[in-house]
């Protein structure tokens, strides 16, 4: 088997267990996201969301879906 064939096999393997346990890593991301917004006391609200919302966006496009989000800059659905 050679490198191309091994990292085509992992990147299976990796989406796989992306879809197995999207809810877990969205939630994750969800906790991510409020623990450094109560650590920057507010001050990063904006931007905190906005990487939250890419890496929901991220996520999705690993299992396969469309993003959630619209054009850049509008806040994701789930975040609200």
């Amino acid at each position: 088997m050679g490198l191309t064939d091994r990292v085509k096999d992992l990147r299976s393997k990796a989406e796989g267990a992306v879809v197995e346990r999207s809810d877990q890593i969205h939630n994750a991301v969800e906790k991510a996201a409020a623990v450094a917004d109560e650590r920057t006391g507010g001050k990063y609200s904006e931007r905190i969301q906005k990487a939250g919302a890419k890496a929901d966006d991220l996520l999705d496009s690993l299992k396969g879906s469309e993003p959630q989000t619209g054009a850049e800059g509008e806040e994701h659905p789930a975040s609200q």
